[in-house]
């Protein structure tokens, strides 16, 4: 017997016991309202919790999947939810929301979650709202200046005198009518692409570097090669097909991006508003 007590699985096994039966009889029941012992499970319980795992809070939506749901989906839901409630039970009757501010970020950002899940009560976008956010915010839909080209590269690292070798090769490219197609014979192997079809400025500055962008974009299409024009990494001979100037769409152009953004603007308000009208139910004062 002595040697049995002395394990120390059965001594922390032991302890265990002791502490839960303190914790029984010591620790006051943090859980007001609810049985300690008993969970009651029903399908508006159940329903709720449906909601709040699938993130959706539209309740016809949740009804009908609940009604939909096979048997053993519906004993799955019901065995989580069990889980949970008990989980949340004793964590409540153990105090530890007490001052704890990882628990309290969570609540504030399930509070901040239900003020943005009710949408089914916002207006529905119409024509003329859309043509009215469009025109207050056309500015952020403006279409960045582009430019097609394809570009004969001449690499600082194999040509020591790349200006030399540039001059000579966009001669050479001129005088034998060079297309875009057969540009391919010429030149240096490029780190990036040969051809360049209605890229932006940025989108340039990321391959070539900023100095190339700029004397690029000054340069009008046509049907000669044009240069030569340095990089990052070396100078560059350009046939230049087409150049866009940067312009303010309309707005049958970007009409489906423009419609997600009036939603998400509404939707942002909705959520402003509820959190707002949960603030103005307390009075604040300072000590």
């Amino acid at each position: 017997m002595n040697k049995l007590i002395a394990e120390p699985l059965i001594q922390f096994l032991v302890l265990g016991v002791l502490v839960y039966f303190c914790i029984e009889i010591f620790t006051p029941s943090r859980v007001s309202g609810l049985s300690r012992s008993e969970i009651v499970v029903n399908e508006d319980k159940l329903k709720a919790y449906l909601q709040f795992q699938r993130k959706s809070f539209n309740k016809s939506q949740s009804e009908q999947l609940f009604r939909t749901m096979p048997v053993d989906e519906k004993q799955a839901l019901t065995q989580s939810y069990i889980r949970d409630e008990a989980l949340f039970r004793e964590a409540l009757s153990l105090g530890l929301n007490d001052n704890d501010e990882i628990i309290r970020r969570r609540l504030i950002q399930k509070m901040e979650y239900l003020a943005q899940g009710f949408y089914d009560d916002i207006p529905v976008i119409n024509e003329e709202d859309l043509n009215n956010y469009f025109l207050a915010n056309r500015d952020q839909y403006k279409v960045d200046e582009s430019i097609s080209f394809t570009h004969v590269f001449v690499s600082f690292k194999k040509n020591p005198d790349t200006q030399k070798t540039s001059r000579s090769l966009l001669t050479q490219l001129n005088r034998n009518t060079v297309t875009a197609d057969q540009a391919g014979a010429y030149g240096d192997r490029y780190l990036y692409n040969r051809n360049y079809i209605e890229r932006t400025s940025d989108y340039i500055t990321s391959h070539f570097g900023k100095g190339f962008q700029d004397a690029v974009f000054k340069l009008a299409p046509g049907k000669s090669w044009q240069g030569p024009i340095q990089s990052d990494y070396g100078v560059h001979l350009v046939l230049i097909t087409r150049k866009s100037a940067s312009r303010l769409p309309e707005l049958s152009e970007v009409a489906e991006q423009v419609l997600a953004d009036a939603q998400r603007e509404r939707q942002r308000k909705a959520k402003a508003e509820a959190i707002q009208n949960i603030v103005d139910k307390y009075k604040v004062s300072s000590t």
